[in-house]
């Protein structure tokens, strides 16, 4: 392997200990304090010091394991104030990013870089269509993850990427339950491309575009770099196999902190962005030019507003609201039983003012006066409702017979 990989038996002790210090961590930090449990930060920062599942803790010391020299650096300024700073001789740039932006200073220094016989690795969701001009290709990405919706309400399923050598990974997958790996790229140039993995969909996302002397290797699942993905056991075989394709002199590897929260120019704005897609532009200048005349036209001095007069609330209908969707979404049965049970007892404190603590004859006998049902009914409701409440679980037919009883209570 590229770089003079160590031995296997000190790699898989130092993953874990990297994993066992990771998940001792996360046990610290969710130690119930208010009796209330801290979920884990699932916004993908990619950051090397970073425990939390979306971090790279685990990757970065992984990869500074993987090669004789270790990692030679953290690089936290723009490429084209730095690049002087590296070795210059089969080296390799490493960028783990979400979203990675250049200035035109930083891609013209990095595109001599590659030039001159090193190699620019780069992992993200979304790579700078100016680069990828450059290297005549295209790259699909979800527009729903680079836009930033928050990751807990993003469906997931069970997703993995695999490698084209099938020698190196003798075809196995790697995966884990996440939003789909559907990233990829398309259009190259294949005399000068070579592709080394799949997404899930058979798609190419990982592939190697020659430049001058060196090489860019365009990686479009960065997830793959999380502790979260290291953790599922065998997953760190993906990261040896990824880094194999490194040139065997490769003797100095960088690894970037600063794209990775940065755009790669300070005057970066939206119209950036907009600009560099061809069909994203015009709807752009459309959406400013409505803006403009709504701002012309709704300025204009108005009536003062009435406020509405809110009718009262229809409890009824939040109620049966609330009762279907916990049906739909769950089916927890049993939690359906009690929640109707809950609202029939406050039904009849507030209309029979009637003490529901104690569900006894005497109950049953005070609510039958009450509220015109026979008392036979009313011990018959009691049974059911309390042998409900003693069941572990609550078929469809019972919670049926629940429903149509308290109904029939209620309408008498």
């Amino acid at each position: 392997m590229a770089g003079k990989l160590k031995n296997s038996l000190n790699k898989t002790t130092i993953l874990l200990s990297l994993s066992f210090a990771l998940v001792m961590s996360a046990c610290n930090s969710n130690k119930p304090g208010n009796g209330k449990i801290k979920f884990p930060n699932l916004s993908p920062k990619y950051s090397y010091r970073d425990k939390e599942p979306m971090g790279t803790y685990i990757a970065y010391h992984y990869v500074n394991n993987l090669f004789q020299n270790g990692i030679a650096g953290i690089k936290t300024k723009p490429f084209s104030k730095q690049w002087y700073e590296n070795d210059l001789n089969k080296s390799v740039y490493l960028i783990v990013a979400k979203n990675v932006f250049f200035s035109k200073p930083d891609l013209s220094y990095l595109l001599d870089y590659v030039s001159n016989g090193n190699t620019a690795f780069i992992s993200a969701e979304y790579i700078d269509q100016q680069l990828l001009d450059t290297l005549d290709m295209e790259m699909y990405f979800d527009y729903t993850s680079f836009y930033g919706f928050n990751e807990y309400r993003l469906e997931k399923k069970d997703t993995w990427v695999s490698m084209v050598d099938k020698k190196i990974s003798n075809g196995k997958k790697y995966g884990i339950f996440w939003l789909p790996f559907e990233n990829y790229f398309y259009g190259y140039d294949s005399s000068a491309t070579q592709v080394f993995g799949y997404n899930e969909n058979g798609r190419a996302n990982m592939v190697a575009v020659n430049h001058g002397n060196g090489k860019f290797i365009f990686h479009g699942t960065p997830v793959v770099f999380s502790n979260y993905f290291l953790l599922k056991p065998g997953n760190h075989e993906y990261l040896e196999n990824i880094f194999s394709y490194l040139e065997p002199e490769t003797k100095s590897v960088y690894w970037d902190n600063y794209y990775r929260v940065n755009t790669g120019t300070e005057d970066f704005s939206i119209s950036d962005f907009f600009k560099k897609s061809p069909a994203l532009y015009p709807a752009f200048l459309l959406l400013l030019a409505l803006l403009l005349v709504f701002i012309a036209f709704g300025g204009k001095r108005k009536q003062r507003f009435i406020t509405e007069k809110i009718s009262p609330a229809n409890t009824t209908v939040s109620y049966t609201e609330t009762i279907g969707r916990l049906y739909l979404q769950k089916k927890d049965n049993r939690n359906i039983s009690q929640k109707m049970i809950t609202y029939f007892l406050e039904y009849v404190r507030n209309n029979y003012f009637l003490n529901t603590k104690l569900l006894n004859n005497e109950f049953a006998s005070a609510l039958s006066r009450k509220s015109g049902v026979s008392e036979t009914d009313v011990i018959k409701l009691m049974h059911l409702m309390e042998e409900i409440s003693d069941a572990e679980k609550v078929s469809d037919l019972k919670l049926l017979d629940l429903h149509n009883n308290l109904q029939a209570f209620i309408k008498k």
